[in-house]
């Protein structure tokens, strides 16, 4: 299997929300026949990003324009308490974290962690909101939280968001696409599904390049 499929996005990024079905979709759709490798961003990581009034407006009416286009459910309670940090780390830790637990899970569980986020208005800055989606995945509360605390999640998180930059990659979410080291982009940034769906198709059906 030399061909592969890498999603980079983040958690606590809306547009990832909004394109959550689209990347689900393909997963199950294509997961046993190509390799498909999740990769975390790293949108706002640090302590320098407290939500005021100004930011609280700016996502109000940045999550109604991707609810309009998307469809996808928001909690805009969530919005009316200010100053809460907007630190995307944690919620990227915890992705990683699955991933280095039950390889496979890390699809599914960042769908969780963005419903849980966006849907449910749930504390991002809460580890309770992290462990509540890895208990959804048949994970224990303890397995969880000592591979998202542990110093080998965070160096590998962080070797993610070096990862995407490396790439060229500073929005999401991103789809490139991989044939032996030919590297390709299949969006960047939100897209339909039908509108990736025959490009994708045509590049898995393609004939492979020599490596």
């Amino acid at each position: 299997m030399t061909k592969e499929i890498v999603y980079i996005g983040d958690p606590m990024c809306s547009w990832c929300y909004g394109f959550s079905p689209v990347i689900q979709h393909l997963y199950q759709k294509h997961r046993d026949d190509v390799k498909m490798t999740l990769i975390v961003g790293g949108l706002h990581v640090g302590d320098n990003c407290i939500t005021d009034q100004n930011r609280a407006n700016f996502l109000r009416h940045h999550w109604q324009e991707i609810c309009e286009r998307t469809g996808q459910t928001f909690e805009f309670s969530s919005l009316d308490t200010l100053g809460w940090l907007y630190d995307t780390e944690p919620a990227c830790r915890s992705v990683v974290a699955v991933r280095r637990i039950k390889p496979g899970t890390e699809y599914p569980y960042f769908a969780t962690v963005q419903s849980n986020f966006y849907a449910r208005g749930m504390d991002s800055n809460s580890d309770d909101i992290y462990v509540d989606a890895a208990r959804q995945h048949d994970l224990s509360r303890e397995e969880f939280l000592k591979s998202f605390r542990s110093n080998e999640t965070k160096q590998e998180t962080y070797q993610d968001f070096r990862w995407s930059r490396s790439m060229g990659v500073t929005g999401y979410p991103t789809v490139l696409v991989k044939d032996n080291d030919e590297w390709a982009a299949l969006t960047f940034g939100y897209q339909p599904l039908e509108s990736l769906e025959a490009p994708l198709e045509q590049w898995l059906n393609a004939p492979k390049v020599d490596a």
